[in-house]
């Protein structure tokens, strides 16, 4: 059997998180039916740093094609219309702009190596693959039901282009839901729900002690953690006691920078709680989590996968976790599962301890959520792993 060459198209912080996921159940289900194949990784928006491990893990087979630069604001525009404008403007030239030559390089040379595209995010990777590479293509579309329809149009916010992309460009989309199989499905798209491409764990059966607390990804990610510094100054330390409080920083963050902020803080007035932290092993601490508190996307969608509940604050000149964020994203797409955690440190602590008084409800409410979402399909990613290696090996 020939060797499978297989590119990786993310498009977005969030998206380099699922490709992740679904990359190293490609590589681990190669390895298992002895499928020659090598992978290469484009991250078209962010630096890359969520396919660090996968790559030292399997460096014969998995290699990361960085753009020169990454987008300041990470693609995303939230906020006020000046802020989405500014930060529009900003993105364009110092990431999307510069980067375009390096990228359409890199596919052009590429373009006679590759067997397949497999796709992460919006109508961008399918459009590079039409424009640059016209290979098969498969899509893991991060569209949701619950964000695009309001109105009950077929077309809806998803858009023409998107659609015709996803229709006519893809040999499959993977969609994170049923309703959005269906959706999809009314509109030609060849959509298929296989799971959620989240993370492949059970939650620990006993002793869920631990609270995570989240800074983010973004390069706001310093206020983000001086905001949780201001909540424990406000907190009644006592709703605590029986806790765990771990911080969890994203591996694209610099190490340095974390040390030093964290160490004045560990265990020393004003802050004489438990606190711990650790970089890039969100899942393992997940695992054990009774509470998510966070300024992030796609880490709290995955922790409502497994049930478990999530308070997101919002800050109002925040990137991504601002109130236009909470409110027109978040609160639809994880509903139940989602507690909105307010814009001040005061806010945050009043919520988190009235929170924990009634934590069961609260988990309860996260795990039905998550049953009627995802149907309790779990180990999606090596699913769709194997959708995507036996239709290559079988055409």
């Amino acid at each position: 059997m020939s060797t499978k060459t297989l590119l990786l198209l993310s498009n977005g912080y969030g998206e380099d998180s699922f490709a992740s996921l679904l990359l190293e159940k490609l590589v681990q289900f190669s390895r298992v039916y002895k499928i020659p194949s090598t992978f290469l990784v484009i991250p078209l928006i962010g630096k890359g740093a969520q396919f660090n491990q996968i790559q030292l893990q399997y460096p014969d087979q998995v290699s990361i094609i960085n753009p020169p630069f990454s987008l300041p604001n990470g693609g995303v525009y939230l906020g006020s219309v000046c802020q989405k404008s500014v930060r529009l403007v900003e993105d364009f030239f110092r990431g999307v702009l510069p980067n375009s030559g390096f990228i359409i390089r890199e596919l052009k040379k590429m373009k006679n190596k590759i067997d397949a595209v497999i796709g992460i995010g919006d109508f961008i990777p399918p459009l590079l693959n039409q424009l640059f590479l016209k290979k098969e293509l498969f899509m893991v579309a991060c569209a949701h039901t619950w964000l695009l329809k309001r109105k009950n149009h077929p077309l809806e916010r998803l858009g023409r282009l998107t659609r015709y992309l996803f229709r006519y460009g893809c040999r499959k989309v993977y969609t994170r839901d049923r309703l959005t199989e269906q959706w999809f499905l009314q509109l030609g798209i060849p959509a298929k729900f296989l799971g959620f491409l989240g993370p492949d764990i059970k939650k620990g059966e006993v002793n869920r002690r631990k609270i995570l607390f989240l800074p983010g990804s973004r390069k706001d990610w310093k206020n983000n953690l001086q905001f949780f510094f201001e909540t424990f100054k406000g907190i009644n330390l006592q709703s605590l006691k029986d806790y765990e409080i771990h911080m969890v920083f994203s591996p694209g963050v610099d190490t340095q920078d974390v040390q030093l902020l964290m160490g004045p803080f560990l265990g020393k007035p004003p802050f004489p709680l438990p606190l711990s932290w650790s970089q890039g092993d969100y899942f393992q601490h997940l695992s054990e989590s009774a509470l998510v508190v966070g300024f992030a996307g796609t880490a709290i969608e995955q922790a409502s996968f497994l049930g478990i509940p999530s308070i997101e604050p919002w800050r109002k000149n925040a990137i991504q976790a601002n109130r236009d964020f909470i409110e027109n994203r978040q609160k639809l797409l994880l509903r139940e599962a989602l507690i909105p955690g307010g814009g001040t440190p005061a806010e945050l602590a009043q919520i988190l301890s009235k929170t924990l008084l009634n934590l069961q409800s609260y988990q309860k409410a996260a795990e039905r959520f998550s049953q009627k979402v995802w149907e309790g399909k779990s180990n999606g990613g090596m699913t769709i792993a194997e959708n995507i290696m036996r239709s290559l090996i079988n055409q």
